[in-house]
């Protein structure tokens, strides 16, 4: 099969993944927000942090060079398994200790619990990191997604009883992993590779070598992600902390669904056509262009529509994260840019500019949150997205050198996309305003319907090519 068309079959099978399974588990935790409400998410919200870190940790960035190596045997696999397998039971291990100076961090006991049975998901996953890669370096999604039925269906199943019998926050807990647990197995059970007791130090060396500068930046990135609900957990109530990490969830859905799923078909596809910088180029500036005509008209939509959202699907106990919401969609909407732009350091082995570029990043959020803590919950807030924008501009500007495609040039292709989005979304905003609707479920589909028929006429109206590439390929698919 060609590699245009392993591309469209993996992202199609990806969609499948990302939109009906972890929708479903999505949906699931909008049913948990409404029976729980606020504090329970902020409870969670607060250990986030540190299961986060702990994933980083137990990959040490070894599934990723698994993936990108050309040349890979038995041996690679091998190695690669029991590192992650020793990694994940020892960071198991330290966190299993420090849970009491975690909850005293926090003022909350509960989180001794909570922390101890939510971090087994490191040692759950290490168990089948390799089988997954392995999967995801011959772009066999169709296979992932089936693996990953089972998990999904059982973990929500799950997570709903527990919530329903009021296990509060814990409900959360299990159902997350119990759907990993069940896709390890899944993927244990059908795959045709099993480790066996050999090691190699080379082998180890060249993974961990590429590895280890990936996992400092995901680390690093992961802790500065998580940062907020840390500064804003320790500050302020769980009640508070559940508003915003509930709006981020929300907000972030769409957008991690959408990164996800071309992500992990154009790693894979970009590492295979390296060699030639212009077609990664070229490639790259139309998974660009798509993604972004795509989410930066659904953001600021959703923004527009917030309230009736949030009554609808959360309730009025949720109407204080409304803000949060709407603020957090103006900066998020790059969050695939800044995603595909790493994919390229990463494709082209330079693992040691993604961890200096991610160190330049962090300070510039740690000014950022100091800056915004003097003007309270909403300046944290805000600082967010600013600092969002900045991490926009260094990212494409190191990455635009390795493909031919200039910053100015991505900036010129997003900014129409930008502006008929704006345009979209004020014109929504108009309209509840010359027009009151008492109905939320009237007053959501009207908005929503109204701004989709403004973004498309007027893409349509000045030929965006992102529009009429999906055009074409949905004829393709048709005939």
């Amino acid at each position: 099969m060609s590699l245009r068309g392993q591309a469209i079959g993996g992202i199609i099978w990806t969609i499948v993944d990302t939109f009906i399974l972890k929708g479903l588990s999505f949906i699931a935790t909008l049913i948990l927000a409404r029976w729980l409400g606020p504090a329970e998410f902020g409870l969670v919200g607060m250990i986030a942090v540190f299961i986060a870190i702990g994933t980083s940790l137990t990959d040490s960035g070894l599934t990723n060079s698994l993936i990108r190596a050309r040349e890979k045997d038995n041996l690679d696999y091998t190695t690669v398994f029991w590192l992650n397998l020793s990694m994940s039971a020892f960071v198991y291990g330290v966190l299993f200790f420090s849970a009491p100076l975690i909850a005293d961090f926090f003022k909350q006991p509960i989180l001794i619990g909570l922390v101890r049975v939510y971090c087994l998901s490191f040692v759950i996953s290490a168990f089948s990191a390799v089988q997954l890669a392995r999967l995801t370096s011959d772009m066999a999604f169709k296979k992932i997604t089936k693996l990953n039925i089972p998990g999904t269906i059982i973990g929500v199943i799950v997570g709903l009883i527990l919530g329903y019998n009021e296990y509060g926050a814990y409900s959360i807990v299990w159902m997350y992993l119990t759907t990993q647990f069940i896709q390890s197995i899944m993927l244990w059970s059908t795959s045709n590779w099993k480790p066996t007791f050999s090691y190699s130090k080379e082998r180890a060396k060249y993974h961990y070598g590429f590895g280890y500068k990936l996992m400092l930046s995901g680390l690093i990135n992961t802790i500065f992600q998580n940062i907020y609900n840390i500064v804003i957990g320790k500050l302020y109530s769980p009640v508070t902390l559940g508003y915003f990490e509930r709006s981020r969830t929300f907000n972030m859905y769409p957008i991690t669904v959408l990164t996800s799923v071309i992500s992990k078909v154009t790693y894979p596809l970009l590492a295979n056509i390296q060699q030639d910088k212009n077609k990664v180029g070229a490639v790259y500036r139309i998974i660009l262009r798509l993604a972004f005509f795509i989410i930066a008209p659904l953001m600021l939509i959703m923004a527009a529509v917030a309230e009736p959202l949030f009554n609808l699907v959360l309730g009025e106990e949720w109407n204080k994260a409304i803000p949060f919401f709407q603020i957090l969609c103006l900066g998020t909407m790059f969050y695939p840019i800044h995603a595909f732009n790493l994919n390229v350091f990463m494709v082209y082995g330079r693992s040691d500019l993604f961890l200096k570029l991610e160190i330049i990043k962090k300070f510039v959020i740690i000014v950022a949150i100091f800056i915004g803590y003097w003007f309270g919950i909403y300046g944290l807030v805000w600082s967010s997205v600013i600092t969002s924008y900045i991490a926009l501009l260094i990212n494409t500007h190191y990455s635009a050198d390795m493909i031919n495609y200039s910053q100015k040039q991505q900036f010129f292709d997003m900014l129409p996309i930008l502006l008929i989005s704006c345009i979209s979304a004020f014109t929504i905003l108009l309209y509840f305003y010359l027009f009151p609707v008492s109905s939320d479920l009237v007053k959501l589909l009207s908005g929503v319907f109204l701004g989709g028929i403004v973004y498309l006429g007027l893409s349509y109206l000045f030929k965006f090519p992102p529009m009429f590439y999906c055009i074409n390929l949905i004829k393709e698919k048709i005939k």
